[in-house]
């Protein structure tokens, strides 16, 4: 015989869910955290060398001007302050001298003594080693770049 007038019983089973546990959440959340701590360092040494890249090209295109205006005018431009570009030099250097907030610092010029200043407020040590290996022998203590602190100085 058929029971046809009674109701069907739809079972639904104990073990089906529909969410994350807290456990799979957790195991994503350290994965995520894992790589950003291996990414960060990468991230860092990145900045640094491209850092250390602008400042190494500003010096060149520096140097660059200073021995061509010397060439033509038979002289050196006198000393100037930082942010300051020395008289006689307005054809030659270009903006980038008086831009401090790309390399983090000021250009300055010695005048006679022939050295351009670069005094940084957020360029690493390491970042001025690169610039040393880039211009001169990599030991900031010798050659023509040299410095330490905040103070590093190229001879022409």
């Amino acid at each position: 015989m058929c029971r046809c007038s009674e109701p069907t019983l739809v079972h639904t089973h104990p073990t089906s869910r529909r969410g994350f546990t807290l456990v799979e959440i957790m195991v994503v959340v350290v994965i995520i955290g894992l790589l950003a701590g291996l990414a960060l360092p990468a991230m860092k040494r990145t900045r640094e060398r491209a850092l250390a890249t602008r400042i190494t090209n500003d010096l060149r295109q520096f140097r660059a001007a200073f021995q061509a205006c010397a060439l033509q005018t038979d002289a050196w431009p006198p000393a100037t302050a930082a942010g300051t570009i020395p008289a006689g030099m307005e054809g030659y250097l270009a903006n980038a001298y008086l831009n401090t907030k790309e390399p983090g610092g000021a250009y300055s010029w010695t005048g006679p003594t022939r050295q351009i200043e670069f005094t940084t407020l957020s360029a690493t040590a390491g970042s001025m080693v690169l610039v040393d290996a880039a211009l001169d022998d990599g030991n900031l203590a010798t050659g023509d770049f040299t410095g330490s602190g905040s103070s590093y100085r190229l001879q022409l």
